[in-house]
């Protein structure tokens, strides 16, 4: 059974390094501005879908993220933390729970690390590494911030899983005084 899951990896790539590069090259180089990370900075919640057909490998996912952003535009604090059930050929019904950051005061009991970047105007690319192998290992969020507390997000993963979704801001509770 091993054989046969690393011989679907290695036909199916690795989260498709081509459709990475060529994101990557469509945006800007430059760092959002901090006037607008500063209006994106929060937290956002949302579902996001995914589905993958590669060499005979299918499957549907489903995630729940929620998203927490911090620290300024060159240097994002990001706290992630995903609920996915996904349905495969290999595997009738499967849940995988995580949390990545990039803080180090939050990182004892996360599954990975997040690297984060912004990129002018409004995109923030998230790359997720979990400790030791994982299937969760490579994949990708982009998130575009339309505005309106709204967060559209780009799914790039593993053996060829895309999907989307859209974040929502999480207004803060009003104190009375």
């Amino acid at each position: 059974m091993a054989v046969l899951a690393t011989l679907a990896m290695t036909l199916a790539g690795c989260a498709g390094p081509g459709d990475r590069n060529a994101l990557l090259e469509d945006m800007s180089p430059a760092l959002m501005r901090e006037g607008a990370w500063a209006q994106v900075r929060g937290t956002y919640t949302g579902p996001v879908r995914s589905v993958t057909q590669r060499f005979g490998f299918e499957g549907q996912s489903a995630m729940e993220v929620r998203l927490d952003l911090s620290g300024w535009a060159g240097a994002p604090g990001v706290v992630l933390r995903m609920e996915n059930g996904y349905s495969t050929a290999w595997a009738m019904y499967g849940e995988r729970k995580g949390t990545y950051t990039n803080i180090p005061s939050k990182r004892y009991g996360t599954q990975g690390y997040v690297y984060a970047t912004t990129h002018y105007p409004n995109v923030l690319v998230v790359k997720l590494r979990r400790y030791g192998l994982s299937a969760t290992t490579g994949t990708w969020l982009i998130l575009r911030f339309e505005g309106n507390g709204v967060a559209d997000v780009d799914l790039i993963g593993h053996s060829g899983w895309r999907g989307d979704g859209e974040l929502w801001r999480v207004t803060p509770i009003a104190r009375r005084p």
